[in-house]
């Protein structure tokens, strides 16, 4: 039964052992030294309880990154995105890595370590149909699998011990009534959601080249930035006010944006 020493990026040197004689891609280790696998419990995710694959919602992850998980999942289900994910490979696995080219490796994977899930693995593209909820996972201090041909997989790259909401509602009024333009900080940035702010506020949204989106409305023609998380696209919404003719203030505090004609 090998013995090696691999020093992980997040917890250094560790000493392990393959259950089996020899090497075997993919196969069950022990951990001998450096890391305590008791540090690997139960998190309770509501929106995985339905998931098939995910223990009912209750998949082993490691407990620094149980937080974090949480606030990634939370963000997926405040963004309408978790129609996305059908189901759940599992997280814990005491494994060496398994690389999609199918080379030996002997380096532990991070499943080993309870800081990787996978999702979507048996949808016939290696778990290509989560991309809509990677931007989030990433957001959170996340690596995609997609860098490395393994797009249902996603691993902590860097803790967080007091992660925050990378999506905040944000109430929006138009000469003082309330009024549906899909509005929220995401990640610092104040946005709209560009179809819901396009029927809303009267402005004419056409695709451009990229990320891209150009509007048209009674305050002039621009092109900006978009934001693709899923099946919506954000933009500034400072910026869709002025191409609006609205001028707009908005209440940190109580987290509404007003708009005035």
């Amino acid at each position: 039964m090998p013995e090696a020493t691999f020093i992980h990026p997040l917890f250094g040197p560790v000493r392990f052992r393959t259950v089996d004689s020899t090497w075997v891609r993919g196969g069950q280790i022990v951990f001998l030294s450096g890391f305590d696998t008791n540090d690997i419990q139960p998190v309770n995710i509501p929106q995985l309880v339905n998931i098939p694959g995910s223990h009912g919602g209750r998949p082993s992850f490691h407990k620094r990154a149980h937080e974090q998980l949480l606030m990634v999942f939370a963000d997926i289900d405040r963004l309408g995105l978790l129609h996305h994910i059908k189901t759940c490979a599992g997280s814990l696995n005491s494994r060496l890595k398994k690389p999609v080219n199918g080379a030996l490796s002997k380096e532990p994977s991070n499943h080993a370590f309870g800081i990787a899930i996978d999702l979507n693995a048996d949808d016939g593209s290696l778990g290509a149909s989560v991309a809509p909820v990677a931007p989030v996972f990433e957001a959170l201090q996340f690596k995609w699998g997609k860098s490395f041909n393994d797009p249902m997989h996603f691993e902590v790259k860097t803790f967080i011990d007091h992660p925050r909401s990378i999506a905040q509602d944000v109430v929006a009024h138009l000469d003082g009534v309330p009024v549906d333009i899909g509005a929220m900080n995401l990640t610092g940035n104040l946005v709209a959601n560009v179809a819901k702010a396009s029927t809303a506020l009267r402005i004419v949204a056409n695709p451009a080249n990229g990320s891209k989106v150009r509007l048209k409305g009674p305050g002039g023609t621009r092109t900006l930035n978009v934001r693709q998380l899923g099946d919506n696209m954000y933009a500034s919404l400072p910026h869709i006010a002025g191409l609006a003719k609205l001028k707009m203030s908005y209440d940190n505090q109580a987290k509404t944006a007003h708009l005035t004609s």
